[in-house]
């Protein structure tokens, strides 16, 4: 036999074997896996290639795909051969548990290219270790002592508002209020100094939200194609030169870094200098010191968890959610503000009974303004920013949802997005209606345990208490005294979400909110 005939011979041999595995593995998943009685798509329970159709050839619509699922298959449906997603409200604190009960993330999902990441970290115990140090930052006390930090950096957005009035130019609202996020949660991190100062630069710039952009859309790829990612940082410059977008990435997590390294180092001459003068050189936030300086400084964290590379990667993945998650809530909110006038009007005659020129408002006073806390509320509720599913499981439990029984350890994911707009609990839930949110106390209790837009549980998001800050920006972006806004060449259109890359994204083109800047009242 020649050299080549038996190389034919042993490559047929490997095909022959790889396709026999393959028939088995799918054989197994179809008939004989633990999730084989669940309804579903073949296709799907057979492999995750359906997924990767439906996220990275159609544009990540597999979001929307699940939901028309449901729609066919009832509200257990199978949607990968390890994954079941349920559409039920009812059932969203048994999957997304809190204390007391054990849940694991799947670390394939989790997996966004950061795994030092609190948000890439799937082991229960590490997680909950890390969400309590993360923890104590996101404090209600903690965030009111920030408060000083955000109220300066809300004077300097309105800037922007004050220079698009005088030079009658629309204003992209993206653009500022990304600026006043990544500075707001960069300040926190590491102090006012050591932060970024995006508010500085006399007009508002759109790096930020290209940024922001891009790296969710890597996210999306990374999850399924995670060699990718190493390997294009191993080559950055061929990379950037494929896909031009990867550039703005790389700027972002250098910007990062060097943030980190710079608390790093600090910490280093505090640790060597005098203990009295170490004190005064921790980074203060007020009373509250700021997140990174203040765990470096901690002698009980275990050093392990002070190392750059983990560090870095928390603090990449805690800028990308700070900064995007609530720049675009704030910026559909208002969208939905202006383009209701009955709420615009209602919301400024209430804001003008805390308005006077010699004192300044109080964060408490705003929260006692009903008609604010309920705006707010529906902003979150049609905001929905995230509009990925988190699969989760009950490693040491048998989850039970009507007559079906779920494995232990099986991955049970629900989307947020979907309870959000669901009719029965938000009648006509596309409009933006902050009546619905007045209510009785008891009432208002029963329906705020739908308002998910963060997540909850003990794997939720540990920034939520961020969403306090949607009174102080709403107050003095578009309830100022002397300016008023007005919708340009913006419709439902831009903010409608049409790909899930995590965050919901709207189409191509279309993530503009413009208005025009008014010093006359119009309505």
């Amino acid at each position: 036999m020649s050299y080549s005939s038996g190389y034919l011979a042993n490559a047929s041999v490997l095909a022959f074997i790889i396709l026999l595995y393959a028939a088995g593995l799918v054989f197994y998943r179809l008939c004989l896996s633990p999730l084989a009685k669940f309804p579903g798509p073949r296709l799907a329970a057979a492999t995750g290639l359906y997924e990767i159709y439906h996220q990275i050839i159609k544009g990540g619509t597999f979001t929307w795909h699940i939901d028309r699922l449901h729609e066919q298959y009832g509200p257990v449906v199978r949607i990968t051969p390890f994954e079941i997603h349920i559409k039920d409200p009812d059932y969203y604190s048994t999957v997304y548990a809190g204390p007391g009960k054990h849940r694991n993330k799947d670390p394939d999902f989790s997996f966004i290219g950061f795994p030092g990441a609190i948000f890439s970290t799937d082991g229960y115990e590490l997680h909950r270790a890390r969400r309590k140090v993360m923890g104590q930052f996101f404090k209600k006390h903690a965030i009111q002592e920030f408060e000083p930090i955000i109220r300066a950096n809300v004077e300097a957005l309105c800037q922007y508002f004050s220079i698009s009035a005088v030079t009658m130019r629309p204003l992209e609202v993206h653009a500022p209020f990304y600026s006043f996020t990544s500075d707001t949660v960069s300040q926190h991190a590491f102090g006012r100094q050591a932060g970024l100062h995006s508010l500085n630069e006399s007009e508002p710039s759109s790096t930020w939200k290209i940024r922001l952009t891009s790296m969710f859309s890597f996210c999306l790829i990374n999850r399924h194609f995670p060699l990718l990612n190493p390997l294009a940082h191993m080559f950055p410059s061929l990379a950037a030169w494929v896909v031009p977008a990867f550039g703005y990435i790389l700027d972002f997590e250098s910007d990062v870094r060097k943030m980190v390294r710079v608390a790093i180092d600090n910490n280093w001459q505090i640790q060597h200098s005098d203990k009295v003068l170490a004190q005064a050189k921790i980074p203060q936030i007020g009373p509250a010191r700021s997140m990174y300086p203040n765990i470096l400084a901690d002698s009980e964290i275990p050093q392990s968890e002070k190392e750059l590379t983990r560090l870095e990667d928390d603090a990449i993945f805690l800028m990308m959610a700070g900064t995007d998650a609530p720049a675009q809530a704030l910026a559909i909110t208002l969208f939905h503000i202006l383009n209701n006038p009955n709420v615009y009007a209602r919301l400024k005659e209430e804001l003008f009974t805390i308005s006077d020129p010699d004192t300044v408002s109080t964060l408490e006073q705003f929260q006692r303004l009903p008609y604010l806390t309920a705006t707010i509320r529906e902003g979150l509720r049609l905001s929905s920013v995230v509009t990925t599913r988190l699969p989760r499981s009950a490693p040491d439990e048998i989850l039970q949802y009507q007559d079906w029984l779920i494995p232990a350890g099986t991955y049970v994911s629900m989307s947020t997005y979907f309870i959000l707009r669901d009719p029965n609990l938000f009648p006509e839930p596309l409009k933006f209606q902050p009546e619905r949110w007045l209510l009785n106390p008891d009432d208002l209790r029963k329906q705020e345990k739908y308002l998910v837009p963060a997540s909850k549980g003990t794997l939720g998001c540990v920034g939520q208490k961020y969403d306090f800050i949607h009174d102080l920006k709403l107050k003095w972006t578009i309830m100022t005294d002397k300016i008023y806004l007005e919708l340009y060449e913006t419709t439902e259109r831009n903010v409608e979400m049409k790909r899930d890359n995590f965050i919901g994204q709207t189409g191509d083109g279309l993530n503009n909110i413009q208005v025009k800047v008014l010093e006359e009242y119009r309505y």
